[in-house]
């Protein structure tokens, strides 16, 4: 967490406040979250600096700066996320950009202070970190690309859609969310999947995410909130994530939880029934 639906919400609610305004000043409050830059360096730059717009790249929120300002690049990772109110644990507050004309303030906050804030010059060397760090953005891979990937490993698939050289965006609730929806198990090697099964997995990523992005993001403690401080509504409708015993919503056998290696920590949801491997397809070792 944050996964990308969160990362979109955050970068949805900061556009309706950053773009156009001017940074009257960036407050850094925990130098040890900056990658590539100082505190000094980084409060110099941004002095002045007005906002050209908010983006997103897989779990990275992008602010680019007008007048060769450069961009900022922030990972929230675990625990970070921006708020648009005073944040309900000021303590954990790391960043804040204070704007201009009219004043307020935008704050990033990080509970685990796992985060990570960069400047890049420009847009070109902001892409040789992306490409260096991530594969193709989860909404934007196309069937083929997302096939060849695939192909490549022998891995089970849910670790593969997790491995963000793979995939950027995807984490531990979407990615069971996903396998569900296509009547795949998680353990199944991705190089064993057919066309067909491929097509399906892909037509499931892109409307996993759009409804989790439509909802808000997933709220299972409280490491993740909205900028408005509000909790996202995907996990109320979700179909597996988190309902060990419950029925499958699409067959009603039982939801069983288990552990994958590799995904040491994160716990996998998966149908019984609906999410069988083949016999003839063994589990990846």
């Amino acid at each position: 967490m944050p996964e990308l639906p969160e990362v979109e919400t955050m970068v949805r609610g900061l556009r309706g406040v950053l773009p156009g305004r001017s940074l009257r000043r960036l407050e850094v409050r925990d130098p040890s979250l900056l990658q590539g830059c100082t505190a000094t360096s980084l409060v110099r730059r941004m002095r002045g600096a007005k906002v050209a717009g908010v983006s997103r790249r897989g779990k990275w929120v992008v602010v680019e700066l007008e007048d060769n300002r450069g961009l900022i690049v922030i990972q929230p990772r675990m625990t970070g996320g921006f708020w648009l109110i005073e944040p309900a644990r000021p303590e954990h507050i790391r960043l804040a950009f204070h704007l201009d004309k009219p004043e307020a303030t935008v704050w990033y906050c990080d509970a685990r202070r796992l985060g990570k804030v960069s400047w890049y010059r420009d847009a070109e060397a902001a892409e040789i970190a992306f490409c260096r760090s991530q594969g193709p953005d989860a909404l934007q891979i196309d069937r083929e690309d997302l096939a060849e990937r695939l192909a490549r490993t022998s891995r089970g698939i849910k670790p593969t859609l997790m491995d963000q050289k793979v995939l950027a965006g995807i984490g531990n609730i979407y990615a069971d969310e996903t396998l569900h929806r296509t009547g795949l198990h998680p353990e199944r090697p991705s190089s064993s999947l057919s066309l067909d099964e491929i097509a399906r997995l892909h037509s499931a990523i892109g409307e996993v995410l759009a409804r989790a992005i439509e909802l808000e993001g997933s709220s299972f403690d409280a490491g993740y909130r909205t900028v408005l401080g509000l909790e996202g509504g995907f996990l109320a409708q979700n179909s597996v994530y988190g309902r060990e015993h419950q029925p499958c919503p699409s067959c009603a056998g039982p939801i069983r939880k288990i552990r994958i290696a590799g995904l040491i920590g994160r716990p996998t949801y998966y149908c019984a029934v609906c999410q069988v491997i083949p016999t003839r397809i063994s589990r990846p070792r």
